[in-house]
């Protein structure tokens, strides 16, 4: 069993610390996180420091990290962890529950969580450190950009395409064909019946009004 070390130690982190035990793939080290250094987090887990210390664990022989931070609103702190994971040389596997569904041809970047009972088919391409959170559902043929964040209980329905740093909300569904820009937000609920571009907010349930998040 390979160890890995995790980045965050917020409501995200309890969500992916579950699937690496029942993964049973991995040994978790501990937590870096700045702000509860020293505590401990969950099941026993503890936080040992912070990303200053991420090359120090490197030399004493941890080559796996996952970040466990949340999208937070925008994608930012995510890729700037993940930037320095790679400078330092760190292995990004993907951490996919058990429980989920994960279609042979389906391909997926580094990095990229997948949650309970979420189902990603045929064909479908998710790029790295995305969240695909419980019980989402890509279809065939579905394109998910790098640092995405698809929560719990939405549907992209067959050849729908979502852009890079792109947020879509619980409950959301995407219909067959859409595609949603980088940076973008659908918000929770949100049934999306025609494309959009980039940086914007759609907020209605049939998705008439949308703004500029420019």
């Amino acid at each position: 069993m390979e160890d890995i070390i995790l980045l965050g130690a917020g409501g995200h982190a309890k969500s992916v610390i579950d699937c690496i035990e029942r993964q049973g793939k991995y040994r978790v080290v501990g937590f870096l996180d700045k702000e509860e250094c020293g505590k401990v987090c969950y099941r026993g887990y503890e936080v040992i420091g912070d990303d200053d210390d991420l090359s120090r664990f490197y030399e004493q022989g941890v080559r796996n990290a996952f970040v466990t931070v949340g999208f937070l609103g925008r994608s930012t702190v995510r890729n700037r962890l993940y930037d320095r994971l790679k400078e330092i040389g760190y292995r990004l596997p993907n951490i996919i529950d058990p429980s989920a569904v994960v279609a042979e041809d389906a391909a997926l970047g580094e990095g990229t969580f997948v949650g309970k009972l979420a189902m990603i088919n045929a064909d479908a391409k998710i790029g790295s450190m995305c969240i695909i959170n419980s019980g989402a559902l890509i279809e065939h043929e579905c394109r998910v950009g790098d640092f995405s964040h698809i929560s719990v209980g939405t549907v992209l329905c067959g050849g729908v395409a979502v852009g890079r740093s792109t947020f879509v909300g619980a409950g959301s569904t995407l219909i067959q064909g859409v595609t949603v820009g980088d940076g973008c937000i659908v918000a929770a609920g949100v049934t999306l019946r025609k494309s959009i571009g980039e940086q914007e907010l759609a907020y209605e349930m049939s998705t008439k009004r949308t703004r500029s998040l420019k």
